[in-house]
């Protein structure tokens, strides 16, 4: 869950509550489930934080985007002229492309933009090149099995069914203990 939603379960909680508070022990209170250090945050390309579908959609990659507009957003990632000085810190628009590149290259290809940056020698067209290529090598296996998903109208209508049927028993049985618990038993 994300953080816009944390109201969303404090409310569930409190009505958890009161009801648990009224008519005993029914439900279980909702708690967050908290991913620790397994939590990844894929930073936006313009160096503004996230990437998210509410925000600046130039700067947010879709596992939807064909490959050319993977590089094109890419390659429009916001960068200056590169370092001056060796060793420096860097701005936060230029750390969040060394952070996508963290999530989705290979250590040596990492190594050695850290290296070029380090050494003032960076070229950051090559290293965005090189993060479109390694962006749409993750991006697209994704893209293609939720499009061959989509295309299958059989397989999408079976899962369809089997969600509801689980829902249904799951709710007959929930619904079945609150009517208990508040003496609504007609028969």
């Amino acid at each position: 869950m994300g953080k816009d939603q944390e109201q969303h379960l404090e409310m569930a909680r409190n009505f958890v509550k009161r009801f648990n508070h009224r008519y005993g022990d029914v439900f279980p209170e909702p708690q967050a489930f908290n991913y620790g250090s397994q939590l990844v945050k894929v930073p936006s390309l313009d160096g503004a934080g996230k990437m998210s579908k509410s925000e600046n959609q130039y700067a947010t990659l879709y596992l939807a985007d064909e490959d050319d507009v993977i590089r094109k957003k890419v390659m429009r990632a916001k960068t200056d002229s590169g370092p001056i000085e060796q060793n420096s810190a860097r701005p936060d628009y230029i750390e969040n492309i060394f952070l996508l590149m963290k999530l989705v290259s290979t250590e040596e290809t990492l190594k050695k933009f850290n290296e070029d940056y380090n050494k003032c020698t960076i070229r950051y067209g090559d290293m965005k090149k090189q993060l479109g290529e390694d962006m749409v090598k993750f991006i697209s296996p994704i893209r293609e099995k939720v499009n061959a998903i989509l295309g299958d109208e059989n397989y999408l209508r079976k899962v369809m069914e089997q969600g509801a049927d689980k829902a249904r028993k799951s709710a007959k049985v929930t619904i079945e203990l609150t009517r208990e618990a508040i003496g609504l038993k007609y028969f």
